[in-house]
């Protein structure tokens, strides 16, 4: 499994490393919603410093983006932090983020490439 599952008293963090697949990134997701914890969380911080390669199929992020924008209509708010510093990588969250926005999500989300600045982000009462 090419994650690891942190869950955090406010959230949960993920490291991802070498190639990630779409089932990969769906199982991480459907883990997340499957546990109660996820209930209470006030964030997700996806970690790809590690990561080699991700290979996201449109059809299957367009999938999980219909799902997570659900669940953000439902109540559910998050933070989502993600943290890359490979263009490849970025660029597929940046799409990820770019049709949650389209379609609404209540989510916040921002970018970062240290672990230290996007919990200092998630940890704050900043809306932006």
């Amino acid at each position: 499994m090419p994650f690891q599952t942190f869950w955090e008293k406010e959230g949960i963090k993920w490291e991802f490393h070498g190639h990630v697949t779409s089932a990969e990134i769906e199982q991480a997701n459907a883990l997340f919603f499957k546990d109660p914890r996820s209930e209470t969380s006030k964030y997700q911080i996806v970690h790809t410093l590690r990561t080699e390669s991700v290979e996201w199929k449109p059809i299957r992020m367009v999938d999980i983006t219909f799902m997570d924008v659900a669940a953000s209509k439902s109540g559910l708010q998050l933070k989502i932090a993600y943290i890359a510093d490979q263009d490849e990588i970025r660029k597929k969250i940046e799409k990820y983020i770019e049709m949650s926005r389209h379609l609404n999500s209540d989510w916040q989300f921002r970018g970062f490439i240290d672990e230290m600045n996007a919990r200092k982000w998630v940890n704050s009462n900043s809306t932006d």
